[in-house]
């Protein structure tokens, strides 16, 4: 059977659908709210659910990505029991671990959002739990069911509660809709997980040491979660609400890219998995370095339309937005040269060595830390691009790295395409 015509290609084909109607549906959502509110009111409500979302990966204790691992090995042993067993321990954990980040972030949060210490003890447990739960319905392979709920649905009921009620210039309004949808797309993905899963319902309890081996998952989703958040952050404590709007517009616009690589890991993950519990490595290299040849393609012309139409792009949410398009230039180059890198994150992940994503993602963290807090109080926005764009590269070059090291795996799209040239996609 040939690669594109397979299981995979069918997730890959089916994830990147559903990521690009989620992305289309963000898009426009961030275009009228950045019309509708004004830069600085768009700062205040991007601050409000950056630092929900934050909330929400520290309090999923990395047990989102540790179920995409288990549930794909629980289901090929066909044990249905250890299977729920590890869901409800996950959920009962995540539902904890989001109401205390939650708690503390309400504590600790600049003073202009302390006003809105409700919506995100709200938000972040949604959130958590809705990552718990793509966890699950990935390790199950549906892939579909994993994405759309937080990544269409979400959106789509935000942008229907906007045109039907309207927010008036309201940024309260706006949140409150928001944190509606939240809670309304997590309704619809529990009901949809459950309704048609038939393992058995014996009860058994969840093996020990499941924290322990999520650590590392958590430790790379807070820092993953920290690449985008941590740039709302420094922005919102440091420079003004208007940069914090501008910044948002080029990260939005500039994660077209990672649509790409999403949409080729999410199907793989569980393959990983399959393929490093069978002790199949040379077939882990083939399937990255395949991948890494699509992505890198696809990231190359969603490159250079950005290069080539910045300035239209940030001017459709208003002439204020045009000051994004350098920033849009820098962090589209930066993410295209992660998705030509292939799928790392998964790779390591699934094959038992999410401590690697953690320590190259930690590294990153650092440097972009360090060259934000040197840049924001004098570039703003065009400070957090450079940072940001920094730190992508940084992570990238590590994960490339340890794959080499702990796996004896180099993925490049250069390898991918003499395997192609070689043997096709068979």
């Amino acid at each position: 059977m040939r690669w594109p015509m397979g299981k995979i290609a069918h997730g890959s084909l089916a994830t990147f659908a559903v990521r690009l109607v989620g992305l289309g549906l963000g898009f426009l959502q961030t275009l009228i709210l950045a019309r509708l509110l004004g830069p600085e009111s768009y700062g205040q409500l991007v601050a409000v659910v950056s630092v929900a979302t934050l909330a929400g990966w520290i309090g999923v204790l990395g047990l989102n990505g540790l179920a995409v691992r288990e549930v794909a090995r629980l289901r090929l042993r066909d044990d249905g029991a250890a299977e729920k067993a590890f869901i409800r321990f996950a959920v009962l954990v995540t539902l904890a671990g989001a109401l205390i980040a939650a708690s503390l972030a309400t504590y600790f949060v600049h003073d202009t959002l302390q006003g809105n210490a409700f919506w995100i003890a709200l938000i972040a447990p949604t959130i958590a739990l809705m990552l718990v739960f793509r966890g699950v319905a990935a390790g199950r392979n549906r892939l579909i069911l994993s994405m759309a709920p937080l990544d269409v649905f979400r959106p789509a009921f935000f942008l229907v509660a906007i045109s039907l009620l309207g927010i008036a210039g309201s940024v309260q309004r706006a949140i409150a809709f928001n944190a509606a949808a939240f809670v309304l797309a997590l309704i619809v993905m529990t009901v949809l997980l459950w309704r048609s899963n038939t393992t058995r319902t014996k009860v058994t309890p969840p093996r020990a040491g499941l924290l322990k081996e999520a650590l590392p998952f958590f430790l790379s989703g807070v820092f993953f979660s920290l690449q985008s958040e941590m740039m709302v952050l420094m922005l919102t404590a440091m420079s003004t609400s208007d940069q914090t709007g501008i910044f948002q517009v080029a990260f939005r616009l500039s994660t077209l890219l990672l649509v790409v690589r999403q949409a080729i890991d999410v199907p793989l993950s569980p393959r990983f998995a399959t393929l490093w519990e069978e002790g199949k490595t040379a077939e882990l290299e083939r399937l990255a370095c395949l991948s890494a040849v699509i992505s890198t393609a696809a990231a190359l012309v969603i490159l250079v339309s950005f290069v080539l139409l910045a300035g239209p792009l940030t001017g459709l949410f208003g002439p204020e937005f045009q000051a994004a398009q350098v920033s849009l230039v820098i962090l589209a180059s930066a993410q295209a040269a992660f998705v030509a890198a292939g799928p790392l994150p998964a790779l390591l992940n699934m094959a038992d060595r999410a401590g690697a994503v953690t320590w190259a993602m930690a590294v990153a963290q650092m440097v972009q830390f360090g060259l934000g807090f040197a840049l924001i109080p004098t570039l703003g926005s065009f400070g957090a691009a450079i940072a940001m764009s920094a730190a992508i590269l940084v992570w990238a070059l590590g994960m490339w790295f340890a794959a080499y090291h702990y796996l004896s795996v180099r993925v490049s799209p250069v390898r991918g395409l003499a395997i192609l040239m070689k043997r096709g996609f068979r």
